[in-house]
C-alpha cells in the first residue's frame, strides 16, 4: 500500500541515501522503496529525473543560505562569528555533501549548485575572518584553508577515517587567531 509523502520527505531521503550509497545509488527505485511510495508518486512530484535533481539542488542550497542566515553572522562581535562559523562546520551533513561533490564531477547542473553553495560559504567566512584579522588579503589565504580543510574532512571521512572534525575546528581557529592584529584569542572560545 503506497502513502503519501512531501516533496521534503524525498529530499531528506536523498540526502541519507547519498550519505550511504553515493550519487551512483541515488535513484527513484531506491528512493520510493525506501518512501513506501510507488514511482506514480515520484513522478506526481517532479515529472522526471531531472525535475527531481533540480528540486533537490534548489532545496538543498535554499538550506545552506536558510543556515547561513539562522546563524546570524556578521552581528558586530568578530568572535561571536568565528564560534558561529565552526558550528556552521560542525552542523553540516559531510556524508552527503561529500557525495554531492562527487557527484558535481559528473553532471554539471550539480556542480553549478556546489558552487553556489562553496562561494556563499566563501564569503561569509571570509568576512568573520576579515573580523578577526582585519586585512583582506590574510582573510581570503585564510579563508582558502578553511575550505580546503571543510572539502578535506568531507573526503577523508566519506572514505571512513576517523578524524576529528572538532580538533581541526578548533586548530583552525588558533590559525585565524594568530593572524589577529593586536587581538587575543578569547579565552572562553568553544572553538
Amino acid at each position: 500500500m503506497s502513502r503519501v509523502v512531501t516533496k521534503e520527505q524525498y529530499f531528506d531521503t536523498a540526502l541519507e541515501v547519498l550519505a550511504e550509497l553515493g550519487f551512483k545509488g541515488l535513484n527513484i527505485g531506491v528512493l520510493c522503496r525506501r518512501l513506501g511510495v510507488t514511482s506514480g508518486s515520484f513522478y506526481h512530484h517532479f515529472g522526471s529525473w531531472q525535475g527531481f535533481v533540480d528540486a533537490l539542488l534548489e532545496h538543498w542550497e535554499n538550506r545552506q543560505v536558510l543556515i547561513l542566515r539562522t546563524l546570524k553572522f556578521n552581528q558586530g562581535n568578530p568572535d561571536d562569528d568565528i564560534r558561529a562559523m565552526s558550528d556552521l562546520a560542525s552542523g553540516l551533513h559531510h556524508a552527503a555533501e561529500a557525495a554531492i561533490r562527487a557527484w558535481a564531477a559528473n553532471d554539471e547542473s550539480v556542480n553549478l549548485a556546489l558552487k553556489r553553495v562553496d562561494e556563499s560559504r566563501r564569503r561569509t567566512v571570509h568576512k568573520a575572518i576579515k573580523g578577526v584579522v582585519g586585512d583582506d588579503d590574510t582573510a581570503a589565504v585564510v579563508t582558502g584553508l578553511g575550505m580546503a580543510m571543510l572539502i578535506g574532512y568531507q573526503q577523508i571521512a566519506a572514505g571512513g577515517e576517523d578524524l576529528s572534525l572538532d580538533r581541526l575546528l578548533s586548530e583552525y581557529a588558533r590559525l585565524i587567531y594568530s593572524h589577529a592584529k593586536h587581538r587575543a584569542q578569547p579565552s572562553n572560545s568553544s572553538t
